[in-house]
C-alpha cells in the first residue's frame, strides 16, 4: 500500500536552440521513476531543429505539450506553467541532467502535506576538466550548507503549485538571466517557505573558461542591479576594489599604500580558503583566488550596468533569451 497518494505533476522547462541537448533532457525526463504526467516545453524561437525533434517524441506517443513562446527564460516559464494541465509544477533547464529520482524527490513534500506550496531541489556540477571542478567548488554550495530559511534556489531545481506562481505574478518578463532570484522572493514574500527538496538533484556542468565564467555571473549581476537585489553587497565591493586601484596608484608615492593592498589580499584568499578546503591542490591555489576576482569584477560591472540602464532593460529583456 502506498504511503502517500500518487501525485499529478506536469514538468517543464523552456528553450530555444538546443538540438544538441533536447533529446537527452527528454529521454532523461521520460526515464524518471516518478513519471510526470506531461512534459510542458515552451520553445523560444528554435531555429536549429529542436522543435522537429521534439515532435518527433511527440508523434511517438511521448506525453509532450510543445508551446510557442518567443521571449526570454521568464516568458518561456510563465507560458509553460500556464499551459500545465496539473496544480503543481516541477521546473528544471534542458542542458542540465535529471537524476532518475529528481522527480519523485522534488514533489514528495507535496505528498506529505498538501499545504505545502514550494519546494527548493539542488544541482550539483558535473565538471569536465579542472577549471570546471575548481570553479565549481569555490563556487557552489553543498546540501549541508544550505540553509532553506533563506536560502534562493535556482529554477534549474524548483516546484511549486500553480496556486502559488499565479498569486505572486509569475516570474518577472522584465528581467533576463536570473528570473529566479526575484519570483524566488516574491514567493517567500507572499507569505510561502519552500520545503526541503534537497534530495531532487539535477547535474549541470560548469562554464568552461575564464571568460565564460565572468559573462555568467555578469549577467546574473545584471539583473540584481536590475531589481536592486544585493545592493549593500556590491556596494562593499565597490568601495573595497576602488580602495585595492587607489592604493595601487599610490605605491608610486609611498610604499605605506603597500598595506591596504596586503589587506585586500588577505580579504580575498579568506574568502578562497573553504573552496581550496575542499579542493587543496596547487592548482586550486593558484586558480581561485583569479576566480574570486574575476566573480567580484564580474557583479560590480554587472550590478551597476543593470542599476544604470533599467528602462532599456526592462524592454529588451523581454524579447531575447
Amino acid at each position: 500500500m502506498n504511503k502517500h497518494p500518487v501525485l499529478k505533476v506536469s514538468l517543464i522547462t523552456t528553450e530555444r536552440n538546443e538540438a544538441v541537448a533536447i533529446k537527452d533532457f527528454i529521454e532523461s525526463a521520460l526515464a524518471q521513476s516518478l513519471p510526470p504526467t506531461e512534459i510542458v516545453i515552451a520553445d523560444g524561437g528554435s531555429t536549429d531543429g529542436t522543435v522537429d525533434i521534439i515532435r518527433a517524441y511527440i508523434d511517438k506517443g511521448a506525453p509532450i505539450k510543445l508551446v510557442e513562446a518567443p521571449g526570454n527564460r521568464a516568458v518561456g516559464r510563465n507560458a509553460a506553467t500556464k499551459a500545465a494541465a496539473n496544480s503543481i509544477i516541477a521546473c528544471t533547464d534542458v542542458g542540465s541532467r535529471l537524476d532518475r529520482d529528481w522527480l519523485k524527490e522534488i514533489t514528495a513534500p507535496f505528498a506529505s502535506d498538501p499545504q505545502a506550496m514550494a519546494v527548493a531541489g539542488s544541482f550539483k556540477a558535473e565538471p569536465q576538466s579542472d577549471f570546471e571542478r575548481i570553479s565549481a567548488t569555490l563556487m557552489l554550495q553543498g546540501n549541508d550548507q544550505i540553509n532553506l530559511a533563506t536560502w534562493l534556489p535556482s529554477s534549474r531545481s524548483i516546484a511549486y503549485k500553480k496556486a502559488a506562481w499565479e498569486k505572486v505574478g509569475g516570474y518577472p518578463e522584465h528581467t533576463n538571466f536570473n528570473e529566479d532570484t526575484p519570483f524566488d522572493m516574491a514567493l517567500k514574500a507572499a507569505g510561502y517557505r519552500f520545503e526541503d527538496g534537497l534530495k531532487a538533484v539535477v547535474y549541470w556542468r560548469p562554464r568552461s573558461n575564464l571568460r565564460d565564467f565572468y559573462r555568467q555571473y555578469y549577467f546574473y549581476a545584471v539583473g540584481d542591479g536590475l531589481d536592486g537585489i544585493d545592493h549593500l553587497k556590491i556596494i562593499r565591493f565597490s568601495l573595497i576594489y576602488f580602495g585595492a586601484v587607489i592604493s595601487l596608484a599610490g605605491l608610486a608615492l609611498s610604499f605605506l599604500f603597500l598595506l591596504p593592498l596586503v589587506g585586500f589580499g588577505l580579504w580575498v584568499l579568506r574568502r578562497v580558503y573553504g573552496g581550496f578546503k575542499k579542493l587543496p591542490k596547487l592548482k586550486s591555489l593558484l586558480l581561485m583566488p583569479i576566480l574570486m576576482m574575476t566573480y567580484d569584477l564580474s557583479q560590480i560591472f554587472g550590478f551597476w550596468y543593470g542599476a544604470t540602464h533599467k528602462a532599456q532593460l526592462r524592454h529588451s529583456n523581454r524579447l531575447v533569451r
